[in-house]
C-alpha cells in the first residue's frame, strides 16, 4: 500500500506544481457490497463481504491521512477528502428514505444478485433502475450517483466530505 500512496503523493505534487490548489479526493465505496462479490464470496442473505470492505476502509483511512499530510506540507492548498464509503453505507442502511427497493440485486446482470455475468443486453435490465442501488455487478445506479454527488456538493443527505464540501471549497479563497 505504501507504493500506491507514494504514487498518489507524486500525483498530488504534480498537480500542485502546475498550480492546482483545490482538490476533491474521493475514497472508495463499499466494494464488498457489490453484487459481483456477494455472488463470488457466497453471501447467503445479501450481507456485505467484510474482508473486502475492511481493506477498503484501511485504504480510505490511509488516503485521508495522506491528504491531511499534504495540506500540512502545502498550507496554501486545500484537499477535501470525500468518504464515498460512508455516503454509500448511509444509502444501504437507509434505503427506504432514498426510495430504493433492493440493495443487493443488480438491475442488470445474471446469476445470484445479478453478479455473475455483467449486463450485455438491454433486455436483461430491470424495469426501473431507480429502485436499485446497483446497476450491474460493480456499478451503482444513476440514482445512487446523484445522491453521492449531492453529498459531495453540499452534504445534502449526509456529510461525507472533510473538511469542506465542494460548494464550500468553491467559495474558499486561498
Amino acid at each position: 500500500m505504501d507504493l500506491l500512496f507514494s504514487d498518489s503523493d507524486g500525483f498530488m505534487q504534480n498537480l500542485y506544481n502546475i498550480n492546482v490548489r483545490k482538490v476533491i479526493l474521493m475514497g472508495l465505496p463499499p466494494v464488498g457490497c457489490a453484487p459481483h462479490f456477494l455472488e463470488e464470496y457466497g453471501s447467503q442473505s445479501g450481507e456485505c463481504i467484510d474482508y473486502i470492505n475492511n481493506v477498503v476502509i484501511e485504504f480510505n483511512y490511509a488516503l485521508r491521512h495522506m491528504s491531511n499530510e499534504f495540506i500540512n506540507q502545502h498550507p496554501d492548498s486545500m484537499i477535501s477528502y470525500c468518504d464515498t464509503f460512508e455516503g454509500s453505507v448511509d444509502i444501504l442502511n437507509n434505503r427506504e428514505r432514498y426510495g430504493f427497493v433492493t440493495t443487493t440485486d443488480a438491475c442488470c446482470g445474471l446469476g445470484k444478485y445479478g453478479g455473475l455475468i455483467m449486463c450485455v443486453l438491454p433486455q436483461m435490465a430491470c424495469g426501473d433502475a431507480s429502485t436499485h442501488v446497483w446497476w450491474d455487478e460493480f456499478h451503482p445506479t444513476d440514482a445512487v450517483n446523484r445522491i453521492l454527488a449531492d453529498n459531495v456538493w453540499s452534504g445534502q443527505h449526509t456529510k461525507m466530505c472533510y473538511p469542506l464540501d465542494l460548494q464550500q471549497m468553491v467559495k474558499l479563497k486561498l
